[in-house]
């Protein structure tokens, strides 16, 4: 009698155990979704940032030269500001594109899609990200425009 006992202590043991960790495994892929993708998400803004900070200043420096052979204070071309940020934007492989020109100053937006690896598994594919940077055309160290 004690034999079939001590069977039956086991099986319900095994039992409790795989119902433990039948509970815990999707808790700690979520947890480790959450640590990785998110890590994964910081990564993406950091690029964004950095994107439209490089942008802005390429752009910034497309001034009007005719305007700077008459000794007036600078102010970006539109035009050639849209095309500079386009190029650097193009070569670091980021979305985005000059969102303002007012007179010297030049304002860029960018935008990172992050494909995330593990919150897929509850419906999330992708994490996008924006940033916006603004660089002014100044004529050198100490003479910036008011």
């Amino acid at each position: 009698m004690t034999r079939g006992a001590g069977r039956e202590r086991g099986r319900r043991e095994r039992g409790e155990i795989n119902i433990l960790a039948a509970g815990m495994v999707p808790a700690l892929i979520i947890a480790i979704g959450l640590v990785v993708d998110g890590g994964g998400r910081l990564h993406a803004e950091d690029e964004a940032e950095y994107a439209a900070d490089q942008a802005a200043r390429a752009a910034a420096q497309q001034i009007r030269i005719d305007r700077a052979q008459l000794g007036l204070p600078p102010e970006v071309d539109p035009g050639r500001a849209a095309q500079a940020a386009a190029e650097t934007l193009g070569a670091l492989g980021v979305q985005g594109g000059v969102t303002g020109v007012n007179g010297a100053t030049v304002t860029v937006g960018t935008q990172v899609t992050y494909k995330t690896t593990f919150l897929t598994l509850i419906g999330i594919s992708s994490l996008t990200v924006s940033a916006d940077a603004e660089a002014r055309a100044v004529r050198g160290i100490g003479q910036e425009e008011p």
